[in-house]
């Protein structure tokens, strides 16, 4: 084989060396499937005019206050709370209680009180809610029913109600009735079918809080662990709007 054959079939094999490390690498974002790979990690096939559909942006699965509560959607494994600074218990960070940026009516659900009875969110219109979703298996959802208690307690009679919906599975029923009687809690807990996370979801962390006033608009809410005096706070400044 002279020079001149031997140089044309290197260039031939760098060629397909080249190809197929692009083929692989898929620097173009061209899958070998034929189908483009855009950052929101979904796959959008050309239309059959070529045209491929414009990808949502990027919008994070969780909000940073998740870290609240180690919760992530799918995953019941919670982190440690940090130990108080001055008795050294265990203690939950508190969320943050986000304000509402527009007004918004919190939707409608009817569910079966533990009682039988049942429970429809507008027959609480007029009165300032304080809608808890919630489960017994969550660490900071258990150590936050003292504080919606108390908040129903020294409220209620001042037009509070606080409605605490489950979202246990499995036998939930007898779960959150053994739960409900063994804490004293004194306001609904009724179990969720799905309906109430389908509505007010998708939730990024439990325990979620929504704050809705006499118009069953939402008018704050908190994806985590709340305190009593941020509560307190929210339904007071409710109280004299």
């Amino acid at each position: 084989m002279d020079k001149k054959s031997v140089f044309w079939t290197g260039v031939i094999g760098l060629v397909i060396a080249l190809i197929v490390i692009a083929w692989l690498t898929d620097p173009f974002g061209l899958a070998p499937d034929g189908q483009e790979h855009t950052p929101d990690g979904q796959e959008h096939a050309p239309d059959q005019n070529g045209h491929v559909e414009e990808p949502q942006a990027y919008v994070p699965e969780l909000p940073d206050t998740a870290e609240v509560t180690g919760l992530t959607p799918g995953n019941d494994t919670i982190t440690e709370p940090d130990p108080h600074p001055d008795t050294g218990q265990p203690t939950w960070r508190p969320a943050e209680l986000f304000p509402a940026t527009r007004v918004y009516q919190g939707p409608d659900f009817e569910l079966e009180d533990l009682d039988g009875s049942r429970l429809r969110l507008s027959d609480y219109e007029g009165r300032i809610i304080v809608l808890n979703l919630w489960a017994t298996w969550c660490p900071p959802c258990r150590d936050e029913v003292p504080a919606l208690i108390r908040l129903q307690e020294e409220y209620g009679d001042r037009g509070v109600q606080v409605i605490g919906v489950s979202l246990d599975e499995n036998g939930a029923r007898q779960k959150v009735a053994d739960f409900a009687q063994s804490f004293g809690v004194n306001y609904p807990t009724p179990v969720d079918d799905g309906r109430v996370q389908e509505k007010y979801g998708p939730l990024s962390v439990i325990p979620t809080t929504y704050i809705l006033d006499g118009g069953r608009n939402i008018r704050f809410y908190a994806p985590g662990y709340l305190e009593y005096a941020q509560m307190e706070a929210a339904v007071e400044e409710l109280l004299n709007d």
